[in-house]
């Protein structure tokens, strides 16, 4: 579409005049937005603009909003155009949640495209190169799941990959490189000779061919030795790296017909490889560099420049011969080569201390011009250049140190700085996209800027969290994460205030807000086209539910449990909650939410119940032990009950003690006489021999107790006999009263107590006040020994000169921890409001636990609810179960751990 006359009058007879049914958006509607973007700057929004809105969504359009990520940015991709920038994550605390990778209009500086729900992350923290784009922009390759190399369609709508590899299993990405056809890769490949392969993309099958290695002859005469130089600087690349062996290219790069791949190798090599032959084709040696490529190619990739014994070499890239040597910089702590202009390579040499120096090398080596600019160090998660070059390679700009944008001309004789501004605090790197669009980009920030004028084309600050209810929250959920595979359509409009932007164009905000929304918002068009949000009309709700009342027939179901609701109240200002917990809720809580992890058969979830279960009886209450007895795995059941009846008996309950044991004897002699357990090994059969023998003591049944105790001590025989297994045996013997068997068993393993019963047991002597053996089981102890656990248990039991002697031996502070208040636990709670849901759970769980030592079991209980249960991939120590476990212990015992 060509609009030559901009009056409104022409531009309405041109769109009417415009046969819509073959308008191609690649090709019309560039210009008729730059039509349109003239004729408002003349004469503002109008008639004209508004039709020609009507019709671009008459043919389909998705809105968009900004804020799509759950977590900080890890990697970044401009498409070779530089039209379209690929931005994606590393995923939140779910990881059945997947990452999200976001598609932008550099032009426009608005979102176009967005794919959710990618397993296991986009890239790593720390690792440069994840994201990568075909010569022809119609694939992007993406590594995911940690070294899984996908190819999606970056404008299509699947979250599935059309086409995916795993070749090794290193736990971090490894380098890759995506050919410019989309087709092929150079990745690392541990069942190749060489560890690295020419991977086929053909599909949704995969071949490799491995990249053959040649001896190397045709190393150049000026090839020196590795000087073993490292810049001090470490992004992640080195991660397990050494444990590769064959010839792998650490920043391999394909030559832009696709005939050459090209790149260093970690021992400072770098080399051209012919990709029809798959043969090295030349190979130098340079200096190694671990965090940064020790070589660049110029754009026109006839030369490249790299380090050998700490000078700058020119070399033809087409033989790897040295053309010219350019400055010494062996005195720089680090070094960047950047070779993005005609003119040269672009040097940033980088001390300690002071400015680095910026200086500018042509192609015959000479350091033709000195830059006087503080470019900032580069940041670490997500791996990006602290400048960026012009297209066309006639002007570079540098992020400082002070938070601004230098621009600088580089096609005169000296280098001059064209003009500065700032950028975002949490800017950490540029790059230079199409039209002279700028983009500032860190974990948490993007903006778009136009290089020539310094206009903000799009400023979008990242996961904000404002302190208000989300509008689509409904009895404590947010009902947005529904719309997988679309994100959730909720977003910051500010650091005050949510909204709301549904794909079919229903937007929730307040009112008075509408004009604010053409700022992040924008219509997708074929999901690669921005179309302002301002030139057409728009159905926007004060709330959720005014809008049920209107949304059309796709987004009516989702909406309709809000129809005549009120909008969501701010939650409660007094935190800790107010409200009566007794700890036999806490108990309740926890059994519930073990019985539901239980389904997994996880042994974790009987220790945990035998834990419970024992802590109730140490109480002296038995209809709790039942409970949690009857909850335990049928296999353990009977001793857990026989160890809970000798310490409901020792607490002064006889009666519910012999109930108990009567209700599990006969099983107790059935699974002793099985020989093997599962799980219960040889040596917990000490354990669980001996509870059964003190329970009948203490019940007054002598003779059956002395055939349980001998079966103990049988129990704790050869590999059984350390102090994990005896102490258990010990303890059961002093619980009724047989001192001196005790100290016999006792005496018969001296030397380091072992660390699992070890810190029980100690804990019991302190309860008992048994501080002889308290001290000489502590005496025997490594340093190992839960050194800060037994701090806190000699605090809680006043023990001080135990505490400074074992603080003395272990090289402890004695300071005690400091007391926490609710106002504390208030002030923690508001800080973790405002982090992201995806990265709560961690600080989450903390404050639980931070609660539960001070005895604050509403907080608890409150708290427990925002955990999620464990995934398919296990159980961490953030998860709910695990977290009410902890909780459970420390209010109920003072310590994190188990006591007896």
């Amino acid at each position: 579409m060509k609009i030559t006359d901009m009056t409104e009058r022409a531009v309405l007879s041109a769109l009417d005049a415009q046969d819509w049914a073959a308008f191609e958006p690649a090709r019309d509607l560039p210009p008729l937005r730059a039509a349109l973007e003239e004729l408002e700057r003349r004469e503002g929004v109008g008639e004209a603009h508004r039709r020609a809105t009507e019709r671009i969504r008459a043919r389909g359009v998705l809105l968009r909003h900004p804020d799509v990520h759950r977590v900080e940015l890890t990697a970044q991709a401009l498409s070779p155009s530089g039209r379209y920038l690929a931005v994606g994550d590393f995923g939140g605390d779910d990881y059945e949640a997947g990452a999200t990778l976001q598609i932008w209009e550099v032009a426009t500086g608005r979102c176009v495209n967005v794919i959710d729900g990618i397993e296991g992350g986009i890239g790593w923290p720390g690792y440069g190169g994840t994201l990568q784009w075909s010569a022809d922009e119609t694939r992007l390759a993406v590594m995911y799941r940690s070294n899984n190399i996908g190819v999606w369609d970056p404008f299509g709508d699947d979250d599935e990959p059309v086409s995916t590899v795993r070749l090794s299993f290193n736990g971090r990405p490894d380098p890759f490189a995506f050919a410019p056809d989309g087709r092929r890769a150079y990745a690392l490949d541990e069942d190749s000779d060489t560890f690295a392969s020419f991977v086929e993309f053909p599909g949704l099958e995969t071949t490799t061919v491995p990249v053959l290695e040649l001896e190397e002859e045709d190393e150049s005469e000026d090839e020196s030795e590795d000087d073993g130089e490292d810049d001090g600087e470490d992004d992640g690349e080195d991660d397990g790296g050494d444990e590769h062996e064959g010839f792998v290219l650490q920043w391999p790069a394909w030559s832009r017909d696709g005939e050459r791949l090209y790149g260093p190798v970690r021992d400072g090599k770098i080399c051209s490889i012919d990709v029809a032959s798959r043969e090295i084709s030349w190979i130098v040696q340079g200096d190694e560099s671990r965090s940064w490529p020790s070589a660049v190619w110029s754009p026109d990739e006839t030369l490249l420049a790299y380090r050998r014994n700490g000078v700058l070499m020119i070399a033809d890239a087409a033989t790897g011969h040295d053309i010219a040597a350019g400055p010494d910089l062996s005195d720089a702590e680090t070094v960047r080569l950047s070779w993005g202009s005609p003119h040269g390579v672009l040097v940033i040499a980088r001390n300690d201390e002071g400015r680095p120096r910026v200086v500018m090398v042509d192609r015959s080596g000479r350091a033709s011009a000195d830059l006087d600019v503080d470019v900032r160090k580069p940041g670490h998660d997500l791996v990006i250049p602290t400048w960026a070059w012009a297209p066309d390679g006639d002007r570079v700009a540098f992020l400082t140190a002070d938070g601004r944008v230098e621009i600088w001309s580089i096609d005169d004789e000296q280098p001059r700085r064209l003009r500065a501004f700032d950028t975002p605090v949490k800017a950490t790197g540029l790059l230079w996209g199409a039209d002279d669009v700028l983009v500032a980009v860190g974990p948490t920030v993007l903006r778009f800027v136009r290089a020539d004028t310094g206009r903000v084309v799009g400023d979008f600050p990242l996961l904000r969290q404002p302190p208000v209810p989300r509008p689509l929250l409904l009895d404590g959920q947010d009902i947005g994460d529904d719309m997988w595979p679309d994100p959730n359509p909720t977003f910051a409009l500010d650091e005050d205030t949510w909204a709301v932007a549904f794909p079919e164009g229903l937007v929730i905000a307040p009112p008075g807000r509408e004009d604010d929304l053409d700022a992040s918002l924008a219509w997708a068009v074929d999901r690669r086209f921005a179309w302002p949000l301002r030139w057409g009309t728009l159905d926007v709700f004060p709330d959720a539910s005014s809008a049920a009342r209107h949304a059309p027939d796709g987004l009516k179901a989702l909406l309709a449990s809000f129809a005549g609701q009120e909008a969501p109240s701010p939650e409660p200002g007094e935190w800790p909650p107010p409200g009566e917990v007794t700890l036999d809720d806490l108990f309740d809580t926890f059994l519930e939410t073990v019985l539901e992890y239980r389904e997994d058969a996880s042994p974790w979830s009987g220790e945990a119940l035998r834990d419970a279960a024992l802590i109730r009886a140490r109480r002296g209450e038995p209809d709790g032990v039942r409970k949690l007895v009857a909850a335990s795995p049928a296999d353990r059941r009977p001793f857990v009950a026989a160890e809970a009846a000798m310490l409901l008996a020792s607490a002064g309950r006889p009666d519910d003690a012999r109930s108990l044991l009567a209700d599990h004897a006969a099983t107790c002699e059935n699974r002793w006489a099985e020989p093997v357990w599962y799980p219960m090994q040889m040596g917990s059969q000490a354990r669980a021999g001996a509870a059964v023998g003190a329970a009948y003591a203490l019940l007054g049944d002598g003779d059956r107790a002395d055939g349980w105790f001998q079966r103990a001590r049988e129990a704790l025989r050869g590999p059984y006999g350390n102090g994990d297994h005896r102490l258990p045996v010990v303890r059961a013997l002093l619980e009724c009263g047989r001192e001196d068997e005790a100290l016999a068993v006792l005496d018969e393993a001296p030397g380091d107590p072992g660390d699992a019963a070890g810190v029980p047991f100690v804990a019991y002597l302190l309860r008992k006040d048994r501080i002889d053996l308290a001290a000489r089981v502590l005496r025997s102890a490594g340093s190992w020994f839960h050194g800060w656990t037994v701090m806190d248990l000699l605090r809680q039991y006043g023990q001080t000169g135990l505490l400074h002697e074992w603080a003395e031996r272990n090289n402890y502070a004695l300071d005690a921890p400091s007391d926490s208040s609710d106002e504390d636990l208030a002030r923690r709670y508001a800080e973790i409001a405002r982090i992201p849901p995806a990265k709560r759970q961690e600080p989450t769980a903390e404050l639980l636990i931070q609660a539960a030592g001070q005895r604050r079991l509403d907080a608890v209980l409150a708290l427990l609810p925002r955990l999620p249960m464990p995934s398919y991939g296990g159980m961490s120590g953030h998860d709910r179960p695990y977290a009410a476990f902890r909780a459970l212990r420390i209010v109920t015992t003072g310590i994190d751990h188990e006591t007896w």
